[in-house]
């Protein structure tokens, strides 16, 4: 374990069903998910299903799901990472989205269901 203060869980927080480390800020929902130390959830921002590995930060209205987040990853405000089983037309089609160490997803950008992204994705401003 990293040398880490105790994990932070705002009011406006709601995790059900996770594990959660040190150094954590929760502000957003978490559930059914794993995040490692130093993980930081804004307000607004959802995480499902999900790992996320030390030091991603999840922005304000993002939804990760059904995802592996690596190491010092940024998720911006309004992207969308991964997807749920139940929303895909084809289910052939889904699969885990996997995001590479120190990779930004741009605000409003969307990373598919079986998506392994290793370089930044910009999105829309």
């Amino acid at each position: 374990s990293p040398v880490a203060p105790p994990h932070y869980v705002a009011d406006t927080a709601k995790i059900e069903n996770s594990m959660i480390t040190e150094g954590c800020e929760i502000a957003g929902e978490i559930d059914f998910s794993v995040l490692f130390a130093n993980v930081k959830v804004e307000e607004g921002a959802t995480v499902k299903y999900s790992i996320l590995m030390p030091g991603t930060v999840v922005k304000s209205g993002a939804v990760v799901q059904y995802s592996i987040v690596a190491e010092n990853a940024v998720i911006e405000e309004n992207a969308v990472v991964g997807e749920s089983p139940e929303n895909m037309q084809n289910i052939d089609d889904w699969g885990i989205a996997v995001i590479g160490d120190g990779v930004t997803i741009g605000k409003n950008a969307k990373v598919a269901p079986k998506e392994m992204i290793d370089t930044d994705i910009g999105g829309e401003k």
